[in-house]
């Protein structure tokens, strides 16, 4: 099985107390792993504006950034497994080779 680089953007919501970014980084990190990824890197980008919101009382998130490492299925996976994660709110998935 080849393995190939992924560069993951993932957008928490800040508001509420059920966890801080701080909090949440582990987290991710876990369900990666569950998913077969590797993580090999992680960014934290801060809290931007969103260009075009979802929700009228919800117009910035805070990004952060993983590298990771895995098959082909691996962004798949980590998709299903972070769509029920409330705090969640987008997931971006490229592949960097």
């Amino acid at each position: 099985m080849k393995t190939r680089n992924y560069s993951a953007t993932i957008v928490i919501d800040p508001r509420g107390n059920e966890g801080s970014t701080s909090e949440m980084i582990p987290k991710l990190t876990e369900a990666i792993a569950q998913s077969d990824g590797e993580v090999l890197k992680i960014q934290e980008l801060g809290q931007h504006d969103f260009a075009y919101p979802t929700k009228k009382n919800f117009t910035r998130g805070t990004f952060l950034q993983f590298d990771i490492s895995g098959s082909s299925e691996t962004p798949q996976k980590i998709k299903e497994k972070l769509r029920l994660e409330k705090k969640v709110d987008r997931i971006l998935i490229e592949c960097s080779n």
